[in-house]
């Protein structure tokens, strides 16, 4: 069962290109994975682990924006999303710029698979070099782990530091052959609706009205709002979409990625259950309030580059079908707002 809490060239071309190293000016630091895991626990202890998530996550001081069961396509194996914000992290991060609530919302994730019951999370570490900058926030993306690794400690199990999926030692991730994909973060924010501020929307309301436009999951990728934020002292709130369909079309997309110890595994995909939600960034932008989100191919490409060239040639329609329902969400909403701004 599903449960959601509320608190966005051609494949023959693509399969003839390598990934490109990424052209950076920076200086390479050290290696980290899109994902971290932090506790390995044993077989049959997903119930437990799952059940004491929430308490364990209070005690670290994180507040709990949603928990869901993710789509793994009939797969015995379960894997659970937990969204947290962070007061440390948020204060920290917050100062980088119009981008950085896209990387507030912290995933942590519990998976099963042949070797037990894990937890993981989207590494900040690693994703901080990409949204925020090269430099400046490793001390504080450090800490964020090392507070996750600290709280479930308590669980059964053996406590680990694991690097996962695409390994990068710089932030900036390349373009495909110099055209696809790839490049500066800011670049690849995407409008994809605004209301005038003089029609008195603020992001709230915009946000409100694509929660309330995303409560039924959309037809091709189930889609469906899975929380709502408001970022804290910052007119600003973040919607987390997200889906059965698209995630266990992910998660079997990727497979073992580029660890071969996992080959062989009946869905081994599912370590990269931290990829999800897919956040909305609702915020002001002179005289209107906007939704953003990450270009939708970047996206992928920022949580599944291991999957490999071939994979993401053919599903190259996969991204911009998604993007489609993310647009179609938001201008539901905007369709909404207007009508009860022309009811008045």
């Amino acid at each position: 069962m599903r449960v959601v809490t509320m608190a966005g060239m051609s494949a023959a071309l693509i399969g003839t290109l390598v990934f490109a190293a990424p052209a950076s000016a920076a200086e390479p630091g050290p290696s980290f994975g899109v994902y971290v895991r932090v506790l390995d626990a044993p077989v049959g202890s997903f119930v437990e682990v799952v059940a004491a998530m929430p308490d364990l996550l209070a005690k670290a001081g994180w507040q709990l924006q949603a928990s869901y069961d993710l789509g793994t396509d009939g797969c015995e194996y379960l894997a659970r999303v937990y969204v947290v914000t962070d007061p440390i992290w948020t204060a920290a991060a917050s100062g980088a710029g119009t981008d950085a609530p896209f990387i507030l919302p912290l995933r942590i994730a519990v998976y099963q698979d042949e070797l037990g019951t894990h937890v993981a999370m989207a590494n900040p570490q690693s994703l901080a070099r990409t949204i925020l900058g090269e430099t400046g926030y490793e001390a504080a993306a450090t800490a964020v782990v090392m507070r996750l690794q600290t709280a479930v400690k308590v669980l059964p199990g053996k406590a680990v530091l694991a690097q996962y999926g695409q390994m990068r030692d710089v932030g900036l991730i390349g373009k495909t052959m110099g055209v696809v994909a790839g490049g500066p973060f800011p670049s690849k924010i995407e409008d994809i609706g605004s209301v005038k501020e003089a029609d008195g929307v603020n992001p709230s309301q915009l946000a409100d009205a694509l929660a309330n436009a995303a409560r039924e999951p959309t037809k091709r990728w189930g889609l469906h709002a899975v929380y709502r934020v408001d970022v804290p002292g910052q007119d600003v709130s973040i919607v987390g979409l997200s889906g059965a369909k698209m995630e266990a079309k992910s998660f079997a997309i990727v497979g073992k990625g580029g660890d071969d110890s996992r080959d062989g595994y009946r869905c081994p995909g599912v370590d990269h259950a931290p990829a999800f939600p897919v956040e909305v960034i609702v915020d002001r932008d002179g005289s209107k309030v906007r939704m953003r989100i990450v270009d939708e191919m970047f996206r992928m490409k920022m949580y599944f580059e291991d999957a490999g060239t071939m994979k993401f040639a053919a599903n190259m329609a996969m991204p911009g079908s998604i993007e489609n329902e993310i647009r179609d969400l938001a201008e539901d909403a905007i369709d909404t707002l207007r009508g009860r701004t022309a009811s008045r």
